[in-house]
């Protein structure tokens, strides 16, 4: 079994992706985000000002629809 969790691994690289929402965009290109367990993080790029959003490694890479959704943890 580890075996297929380190070929998968392999395959995704390593990449975070996640919905966060708005909290406020800053003056020296980065947000203020909340993420879906409440806490809070600063992230690079001020392309969204208001909503949810796409984040990737700490980077938005654009926009979200403001959609309910459930997490589930594995």
């Amino acid at each position: 079994m580890s075996n297929l969790l380190n070929r998968l691994g392999a395959v995704l690289g390593g990449t975070r992706r996640s919905i966060v929402q708005i909290v406020q965009v800053n003056t020296d290109g980065t947000t203020l985000v909340q993420h879906s367990d409440g806490s809070q993080s600063t992230v690079l790029g001020d392309s969204v000002e208001s909503g949810s959003a796409y984040i990737e490694n700490d980077r938005i890479t654009g926009p979200a629809p403001d959609l309910p959704y459930n997490e589930i943890e594995v």
